[in-house]
């Protein structure tokens, strides 16, 4: 059946059976036992077949490498044969998708592939993959739904490699998986160069978090790593409050590594955890030190918490205390931030031993839509941090900007209501300039956080600028603004 014919429908409580060699069969080396599928040795034999075998003229192959998302969870929840029949469902979705010459196998647990003899059908056939594997399926009792994320790459030449055409395809996968999944990517020759970066920048953070482990066991400094910290003040008195721990990666060669750099990477490699440690304790030392301000009450600390971390539980609760015992800051005067897309799944327990400690918990990227109202009631948080893209749409000159402006502006007012009903604060980040902050402060948000206060500030520079932000907060306080009007 080729990728343009209907598909046939599937019972919904079996799983497919598919032709499986039996036991002692040869055939069992070049194909996968669960699915019947070509296995990855037997690919990599009739790529090369393919791609020796063609001639000028010919229509030059393509292959596609796929991976289910998260179908680790389905293996978690539901069980190994339950994920084992999911897989053969898949796999016959996929031979239902292509062309009969094409060629499907499974590379390992939840990884599949499709050789396509004739390069060109590739766009469709990805298309068509996505849409099928969609589909709900019901196995043992069991219902759910899938996504995939497809790399394609066509052959560029007779004697390309076969190696070469599977790392394109791989490479390419990555960059679907990267994009937010469940979607398709095909291979350029730039993605190549940003695999091989990738890849330094990769050695480069393990070899520096191996360092900084050594460091950590003799309570010293890191030589790569550094925190920095931006205040947050009151909207109205300007008073400062305290300040946002902020991880940076100082490499040697490559300069200041951005954090939407690294951090990603440390996740994804399994290092955040140890990088999570080394910020928490850092900042809990700085912070001890900082000096008592002249009104007021001592300055806070937040430091950001992955939602990696946070699965960790009763490692990140013990380190947390952990870091308040060494340290000797009071627990008050620690914040810990989470995001919104920390919240899918059960982070309650977690939090709530968080709390117990006596540390506030504040709700990072408020507004982006992971988490709901009926959610939000239920969690102990005390602070929500609005996510900055409602502040990068206040005032510019841009008149085609303006619907966009209006809306931000009533965000900012329902989201520091509903913090004021449920008895959190409110944060606004990214604040850059004064007209920003009046329409901040009009809208009732509590605190001010961004370039317009201070950029985030090494730890040796933190007394200037404290002593810098005292004065500020001294002279004549801003007056409060009107009310926002209704809204026509």
């Amino acid at each position: 059946m080729n990728a343009t014919n209907a598909i046939r429908p599937e019972r919904t409580d079996d799983v497919i059976s598919p032709d499986v060699p039996a036991a002692g069969d040869p055939a069992l080396k070049e194909h996968d036992p669960l699915t019947g599928l070509c296995s990855r040795a037997e690919l990599h034999r009739l790529l090369g077949t393919t791609l020796a075998g063609a001639r000028p003229g010919d229509a030059l192959p393509a292959l596609l490498a796929l991976d289910l998302d998260r179908f680790q969870s389905i293996n978690d929840s539901t069980g190994i044969a339950t994920g084992d029949g999911v897989l053969s469902r898949v796999a016959g979705r996929i031979r239902g998708a292509v062309p009969k010459d094409a060629t499907v196998a499974r590379i390992s647990g939840d990884e599949f592939a499709v050789l396509l003899p004739d390069g060109s059908q590739g766009s469709a056939v990805a298309a068509k993959l996505l849409e099928l594997i969609a589909r709900p399926y019901a196995v043992n009792g069991h219902a759910m739904s899938l996504s995939v994320s497809i790399g394609l790459a066509r052959a560029l030449g007779p004697d390309q490699d076969a190696d070469d055409l599977l790392q394109a395809a791989n490479i390419a996968l990555h960059c679907a998986e990267a994009d937010g999944k469940d979607r398709w990517c095909l291979f350029e020759p730039w993605m190549q160069q940003r695999a091989s970066s990738r890849q330094a920048l990769e050695m480069d953070l393990r070899a520096a978090l191996a360092t900084n482990k050594v460091e950590l066991r003799k309570a010293m400094a890191v030589e790569q790593f550094e925190v920095h910290y931006q205040p947050q003040v009151d909207s109205r008195s300007q008073r400062l409050l305290g300040f946002e721990a902020l991880a940076r990666w100082r490499h040697p060669v490559r300069g200041m590594v951005g954090p939407n750099e690294f951090i990603p990477l440390a996740e994804e490699i399994g290092l955040i955890g140890l990088l999570g440690d080394w910020v928490l304790q850092t900042a809990c030392r700085t912070a001890a030190s900082w000096p008592a301000p002249s009104t007021g009450a001592p300055y806070r600390v937040a430091v950001n918490v992955s939602p990696l971390q946070l699965r960790e539980r009763r490692a990140l609760v013990a380190s947390i205390a952990n870091a308040l015992a060494s340290s000797g800051l009071a627990p008050g005067r620690l914040e810990i931030e989470i995001t919104e897309s920390a919240l899918i799944g059960d982070a309650l327990e977690t939090l709530q031993g968080i709390k117990a400690l006596g540390v506030s918990l504040s709700l990072d990227d408020f507004g982006t839509g992971y988490s709901s109202l009926s959610q939000l009631a239920h969690y102990p948080f005390d602070r929500l941090k609005i996510d900055r893209s409602f502040v990068s749409e206040l005032p510019s000159g841009d008149a085609a900007h303006a619907v966009r402006t209006v809306q931000s502006r009533w965000m900012l007012q329902a989201i520091a209501s509903l913090g004021a009903g449920l008895g959190m604060s409110t944060v606004a980040e990214g604040v850059e300039t004064e007209a920003q902050a009046a329409i901040v402060r009009e809208a009732g948000v509590s605190v001010i956080q961004g370039f317009l206060i201070a950029r985030p500030t090494p730890e040796a520079a933190l007394a200037s600028l404290i002593e810098r932000l005292e004065i500020a907060a001294d002279l004549p306080a801003i007056p409060t603004p009107a009310p926002l009007e209704s809204h026509p």
